[in-house]
């Protein structure tokens, strides 16, 4: 079903129903926001039931969302043309006063491409980092390039016996039928972690999860198991992953592909995008030797070089637009939010799979961000910093957080933002998200959403 990227839905309503947490407006507003692309799927989603919900909007207001690009919605909510914005990346410049970002949803990016005449018939495409910066960067440009064709040939990573993070370090070592576990944590870790219990589970290959050990941190804990062939055994200290440890190889590509002598036509946004920002930050992050540059809406700003003249590479507007250019051209490749993806599968876009730091190739999804942003920093200002280097083995590293952006200047038309905000975090996305291919804010991402929720419109 292909979604409308703008909306408005008028109500008449004849109850005002007051909810608890929920501040009602004094009079009905129309509320024009607009902006990042990305977020769009869910805003329609939110801003039609927040419409018709009597019992959340009070005020009879009507959310209006334009899917421009976030360059435009900074731009339109720092001028005052919208009474809200919607983006991925925070102002480098022109930012407004008393204004403040809000959290509001995470997800996968997914790197979207049509490649007819793969076999077998409907696999998926694997990419490594590095080569998903080549394409990009148009040094890899047919997609029998021998390095794609390495990363789509069966193999075998080297089990991974040990991960360390903060002080604490996790090991695994086989003997006979068992496995020995072993958590030694330093002085700095015990100070950092304190009063907090450690986790470990067990995830075998047939996705089975057991608890294996609960316990106070201490200097060493040790715990032996029963060996289960390629499990893996997560350790977590409080809310903090560790990573996972295996004892085994493990097969990480299911199948070999053969892939066909066919050119890559880069699919890339025309405007000012925080999707743009987000992902050209992930492939400055990860292989700063490959995309040179950092992180910036434009990709023409980001490209490491000069952007190629030859027709390989093809500027398009929004999610839409370059996923509607992918859905009509073999062989192109893009970068997008995962819903415009899925509404285009049926027409041959695919999600290929991209090498986390644990090894494993994984499919763009919302449990692969929610683990991704699990580590995430929390800044004062309400902005996340991701954490490139979490090592977890279900983590997919594409991802963004959209924000919106909303005055703190006390009007009623930004405490019906501030309605919309709260009831977009705590109804709307808990209900809808994953359905929408996004994940839902939870721990501290969501506290800190909440608390920035809470400075809309106070003066």
């Amino acid at each position: 079903m292909k979604l409308r990227r703008t909306f408005a839905a008028t109500l008449a309503v004849t109850a005002m129903i007051a909810t608890a947490g929920i501040n009602s407006a004094s009079a009905a507003s129309t509320i024009n926001g607009g902006g990042s692309s990305f977020i769009s799927n869910m805003m329609e989603t939110c801003g039609s039931k927040y419409n018709a919900d009597p019992a959340y909007n009070n005020g009879s207001d009507v959310i209006s969302y334009s899917s421009t690009g976030s360059g435009t919605g900074k731009t339109n909510f720092a001028n005052g043309t919208y009474k809200f914005g919607g983006s991925e990346s925070s102002y480098s410049s022109g930012a407004p006063a008393n204004f403040v970002y809000v959290p509001l949803i995470a997800g996968p990016i997914g790197i979207a491409y049509r490649l007819d005449g793969v076999t077998p018939a409907g696999s998926t495409v694997s990419l490594s980092a590095d080569t998903v910066a080549k394409i990009f960067a148009g040094t890899i440009t047919m997609w029998n390039d021998p390095a794609i064709v390495a990363e789509n040939t069966v193999s075998k990573i080297a089990a991974v016996k040990k991960t360390a993070k903060n002080g604490a370090v996790a090991t695994a070592a086989k003997a006979g039928n068992k496995v020995n576990l072993k958590l030694a944590t330093n002085a700095a870790g015990l100070k950092k972690f304190k009063g907090k219990k450690v986790t470990i589970t067990r995830t075998t290959l047939a996705k089975k999860v057991t608890d294996v050990l609960t316990a106070p941190l201490a200097a060493t804990l040790t715990k032996s198991v029963n060996y289960s062939k390629d499990a893996r055994y997560d350790f977590k200290i409080g809310t903090t992953s560790l990573g996972s440890v295996t004892v085994d190889d493990t097969i990480i590509v299911p199948a070999t592909l053969t892939l066909p002598a066919t050119p890559i036509r880069v699919a890339y946004r025309s405007g000012t995008s925080g999707t743009t920002n987000m992902f050209t930050n992930y492939l400055n992050k990860t292989v700063p030797a490959i995309w040179t540059k950092t992180a910036n809406d434009a990709f023409t700003t980001a490209f490491p070089t000069s952007i190629p003249t030859n027709g390989t590479f093809q500027a398009a507007s929004g999610n839409d637009g370059v996923t509607n250019l992918v859905k009509t051209t073999n062989g192109a490749i893009t970068y997008a939010e995962l819903s415009f993806i899925k509404e285009r599968e049926s027409a041959g876009v695919l999600a290929a799979n991209i090498k986390n730091n644990g090894g494993r190739f994984v499919a763009p999804s919302t449990n692969g961000a929610a683990v991704f942003y699990a580590e995430a920093v929390v800044e004062a200002d309400g902005l996340v910093t991701a954490d490139y280097s979490v090592a977890s083995l279900d983590a997919y590293p594409i991802n963004a957080i959209a924000y919106g952006l909303a005055s703190k200047t006390a009007s009623v038309e930004n405490t019906g933002v501030k309605n919309f905000f709260s009831y977009f975090l705590n109804v709307c996305s808990p209900q809808n998200a994953a359905s929408k291919y996004y994940a839902a804010l939870n721990g501290s991402i969501l506290t800190k959403a909440v608390a920035q929720v809470g400075k809309i419109s106070a003066g």
